[in-house]
């Protein structure tokens, strides 16, 4: 378990981490589903958060990104995540699973970040009009996607500054519900509503995903040839 030494400084593995940390380089795609709020909800099971809805729609987000080596090392990441309220605030992003093929980085997301961090097998492949993405845990396949890109692509970099809220039921914050933001640049950008193909297992992660919509098509698809961004501390969420 990695532990904090000073305000925004954790050591973990035999390494110090200041936060912030700058993603430099990393390639991402996403994509936007709906879903009822009732299922929704279930994934939220046992968290002081609740889902947050539009139009009676709870909104889910399916995310595969590539990370370039920065201070968590370079790996692959899966996340399944839903639009949620707090307590108070406004409506952030909520991961109930974000898979990751990086040892270090699993680590440092259940500690620094209360994120829901496990270790996966994944083949994970951007070409230049589609991405494709199958996650195991160990023997067993989780899911399968097809992304098919946008094709309107954007003549500008995008700017984001995404609200969040985590937490985890173990790891050096459990318990604590925890609010942050996540600052993002994407570049060389394709929106759109592309063809999308997923199979799912009889994973827990694959039932999540079921419930957030996700095996049908999504409303949009994201996908960026490069992201970037600080990564600062989440802090303990006022009541």
């Amino acid at each position: 378990m990695a532990e904090r030494t000073g305000d925004g400084v954790w050591t973990l593995q035999g390494e110090t981490v200041t936060l912030p940390v700058e993603i430099t380089s990393a390639r991402m795609t996403s994509a936007v589903f709906t879903a009822p709020p009732a299922p929704a909800r279930s994934v939220l099971e046992g968290t002081p958060l609740r889902p947050f809805t539009v139009f009676g729609r709870a909104i889910g987000v399916l995310m595969c990104v590539h990370y370039d080596e920065w201070a968590l090392k370079s790996y692959d990441e899966v996340g399944v995540g839903l639009l949620v309220r707090g307590p108070a605030g406004p409506p952030g992003l909520h991961f109930v699973d974000l898979p990751v093929t990086g040892v270090f980085t699993r680590e440092a997301g259940q500690d620094f970040w209360a994120l829901p961090k496990w270790l996966m097998d994944a083949d994970l492949r951007f070409s230049k009009m589609e991405t494709d993405v199958v996650v195991r845990d160990r023997a067993d396949e989780v899911m399968r996607a097809s992304f098919r890109h946008g094709r309107f692509r954007v003549p500008f970099d995008l700017r984001a500054s995404l609200p969040a809220w985590s937490y985890l039921e173990h790891g050096a914050q459990a318990g604590t519900l925890l609010r942050g933001t996540v600052p993002m640049r994407l570049s060389r950008v394709r929106l759109g509503r592309g063809a999308f193909r997923v199979g799912l297992g009889q994973h827990p992660m694959a039932a999540r995903m079921k419930a957030l919509g996700m095996g049908s098509r999504p409303l949009l698809t994201v996908h960026a040839e490069r992201m970037r961004g600080p990564l600062g501390e989440f802090r303990p969420a006022r009541p």
